[in-house]
C-alpha cells in the first residue's frame, strides 16, 4: 500500500512537472513571439521613420534648389545687374526684370517689394513697407555680413507676430539690394518640387511607392503652414526635420514634417508592419533573413561603390601617365639637343604644347567635378554673343588634333546671345569635343553647329563614330559612367567629362542630352536661354 502511494505520488508529480514544464514552455514561446512580434514592428517603424527622413532630406534638397537657384538667384542677380544699369532702380523693377529675361516671371513670383540700402539709407521700390517691418530691417542690413556662395544672403524673422523674408545682394558700390520674399508664393514653389518626382527612389519599393503614400508639410519659420501634401497624417511613421542652411538659408528655420502611410510598409519593408501574433521561430527567421538581406545588400553596395573608385583612380592614372610620359620624352630630347632640324625641334615643341593642353583638359574636369560634388560651383554670369566664344574654343582646340586624321567644321549663327559663364562653357564644349575625338571615328570630320532653337540657343558637337544606344543615353551623362564597348576597347577616359558637361548646363538653366546623327555617329547638343540670331557662318579647322 505504501509503495503504490508513493508509486502514485511519483506519478502526479511526474505529470505534473511535464504539466508545468510545457505550461512554462508555451507561456515562454507566446512570451518570445510577442517579443519577436513587438521588437519586429518597432525595427520596421524605425526603418519607414528612416524612410521619411530620406524623404524629407529629398525635399529639403529639391524645392530648396528650386528656390536658391532658380527663384532667388537669378532675381536677385538680375535686380542688382539693373541696379547698375542707367537711371538705377527707378520705375517698375518688376516689369523691367520681367522684360529682361524671358523665364523671370517663374522666379518673380518669390518677389514682394524691392529695396535698395545704402550708407544707412533704406529705399522701397513699390509699396512701402510698414513702420515697425522698416525699422527692423533697417537695424539688420546696418550689420550684415557677405553674401553666401550662392550669391545672396536671406534675413529672417517675425514683426508683430507676422513672419517676414528677405533676400538681398551686394551691389559693386557697396550698396545693397533685395526684396522681401511674398511667403504665400512660396507654397505653390513647394507644390511643384513635391509633385516633379516620387521623393523615394524607385529601388526602396519596386516602383510601387509614390508620393500619394506620403504626407508631408511644410512650416516657416515662425510656424506657419505653408504646404501640405494631403489632409492625412500618420505621426507614429512620422519625423520633422529643419532646412538649415541650405543655399544660403534660403528656408531658414523652416521644417518640413513626413510620414508614411502603412499601407506603403509591404513595400518598404521586409514582411511589412505585422498585424498578429507570430511563432516565436518564425519571427527570428524574418529577423535573421531580414538582416542578412539588409547586410548583404549593403555589401554588394560597397564593392560596387569600391570597383567603381578603383576604376575611376586606374583610369585617371592612365589618363595622367599618357601625356606626362610624353612631356618628360620629348622635354628631355630637347634638353640633350637630341633634334636633327629646326622642323624636328618645332614638332617636339608642338608635341609638348599638345599634350600640355590635353593634361590641362583632364584636371580641369577634375576640379570642376570635385567643385559639383561639393556644391562650391560658383559661375560669373554675363551676356555674351555664342558663336566667338564657340569659335574660339574650337581654334584652341586645334593644336590637339596634330597627328590625327579629324578635322572639325564649324557653323554658327551670329547674334546668338544669352547669359552665360565662359570658362564654363569652354569647359564644356572642350569635353564635347574631347570625346568626339577618341570615341569617333579614327578618319572623320567633327561638326560644331550654334543655332537658334525657339528661344533657347542650341550648341551641337557631331561625330562620325558608333553613336550611343538609345538605352544608355542617359547613362553616358552619370558620374563614373562608360560604355562597356569603350571598357573592351581599352579606351582611355574617367568618365567624368560628361557628367561635367551635365552639370554646368543645368546650372545655366539649359541642359544637355545625346541623340543619332544622320548617317550615323552620335550628336551631343547643350541649351541654354538665349536671344534672336542672324545667318549661319561656316568655318573649318
Amino acid at each position: 500500500m505504501q509503495r503504490t502511494l508513493v508509486f502514485a505520488t511519483v506519478v502526479l508529480l511526474a505529470v505534473a512537472a511535464r504539466a508545468v514544464t510545457s505550461l512554462l514552455t508555451a507561456a515562454l514561446l507566446a512570451a518570445e513571439a510577442h517579443r519577436a512580434v513587438t521588437y519586429h514592428r518597432r525595427t520596421a517603424e524605425a526603418v519607414l521613420r528612416d524612410y521619411a527622413s530620406l524623404a524629407a532630406s529629398e525635399m529639403i534638397r529639391r524645392s530648396a534648389s528650386d528656390l536658391g537657384y532658380r527663384g532667388c538667384y537669378p532675381l536677385v542677380g538680375a535686380l542688382a545687374r539693373e541696379a547698375g544699369a542707367p537711371g538705377g532702380l527707378a520705375g517698375d523693377v518688376r516689369a523691367r526684370l520681367i522684360r529682361a529675361n524671358p523665364e523671370m516671371p517663374v522666379a518673380a513670383t518669390l518677389a514682394g517689394t524691392f529695396f535698395q540700402w545704402q550708407a544707412g539709407r533704406l529705399e522701397v521700390l513699390g509699396p512701402a513697407f510698414p513702420a515697425d517691418v522698416a525699422s527692423w530691417l533697417v537695424a539688420r542690413l546696418a550689420f550684415v555680413g557677405r553674401p553666401g556662395q550662392e550669391g545672396y544672403s536671406v534675413l529672417q524673422g517675425a514683426v508683430a507676430g507676422e513672419p517676414h523674408s528677405f533676400v538681398y545682394a551686394q551691389h559693386p558700390d557697396g550698396s545693397l539690394v533685395g526684396f522681401e520674399i511674398a511667403l504665400p508664393a512660396v507654397g505653390d514653389w513647394l507644390r511643384r518640387a513635391f509633385a516633379r518626382d516620387p521623393l523615394l527612389p524607385a529601388s526602396l519599393g519596386h516602383g510601387r511607392v509614390t508620393n500619394d503614400s506620403v504626407f508631408l508639410a511644410v512650416r516657416d519659420h515662425a510656424g506657419v503652414e505653408r504646404f501640405r501634401s494631403q489632409p492625412r497624417e500618420w505621426p507614429a511613421l512620422g519625423v520633422e526635420v529643419p532646412y538649415g542652411e541650405a543655399y544660403s538659408g534660403v528656408l531658414r528655420g523652416s521644417t518640413v514634417r513626413v510620414s508614411l502611410d502603412p499601407a506603403a510598409a509591404g513595400d518598404l519593408v521586409i514582411g511589412g508592419l505585422p498585424r498578429s501574433r507570430l511563432p516565436a521561430l518564425f519571427g527570428l527567421l524574418v529577423l535573421t533573413a531580414g538582416l542578412l538581406f539588409t547586410a548583404a545588400r549593403q555589401l554588394r553596395r560597397e564593392r560596387a561603390l569600391g570597383r567603381l573608385r578603383a576604376e575611376f583612380v586606374a583610369s585617371v592614372s592612365h589618363e595622367l601617365r599618357t601625356p606626362l610620359t610624353q612631356i618628360r620624352m620629348f622635354a628631355e630630347t630637347l634638353r640633350l639637343d637630341r633634334v636633327r632640324s629646326p622642323e624636328e625641334r618645332q614638332r617636339c615643341v608642338e608635341i609638348l604644347d599638345k599634350e600640355a593642353r590635353r593634361l590641362t583638359n583632364l584636371v580641369e574636369n577634375m576640379l570642376q567635378f570635385s567643385r559639383g560634388e561639393r556644391g562650391t560651383v560658383l559661375l560669373a554670369m554675363e551676356e555674351h554673343e555664342l558663336a566667338p566664344l564657340v569659335a574660339e574654343v574650337v581654334q584652341d582646340f586645334a593644336p590637339l588634333l596634330a597627328g590625327t586624321s579629324v578635322t572639325v567644321r564649324t557653323q554658327l549663327q551670329r547674334e546668338v546671345r544669352g547669359f552665360v559663364d565662359p570658362g564654363a562653357l569652354r569647359q564644356v564644349l572642350l569635353n564635347l569635343l574631347d570625346n568626339a575625338v577618341k570615341y569617333g571615328a579614327r578618319v572623320q570630320e567633327v561638326a560644331v553647329d550654334l543655332t537658334l532653337h525657339e528661344d533657347r540657343a542650341r550648341i551641337a558637337v557631331t561625330d562620325e563614330g558608333p553613336g550611343v544606344p538609345e538605352r544608355d543615353r542617359e547613362r553616358v551623362f552619370r558620374r563614373f559612367e562608360r560604355l562597356e564597348r569603350e571598357r573592351e576597347r581599352a579606351v582611355a577616359g574617367a568618365g567624368i567629362g560628361l557628367a561635367v558637361v551635365l552639370d554646368l548646363m543645368t546650372r545655366h538653366g539649359g541642359r544637355a542630352f545625346v541623340e543619332s546623327a544622320e548617317g550615323g555617329g552620335s550628336r551631343f547638343v547643350v541649351e541654354l536661354p538665349a536671344t534672336t540670331g542672324e545667318p549661319l557662318e561656316q568655318a573649318r579647322a
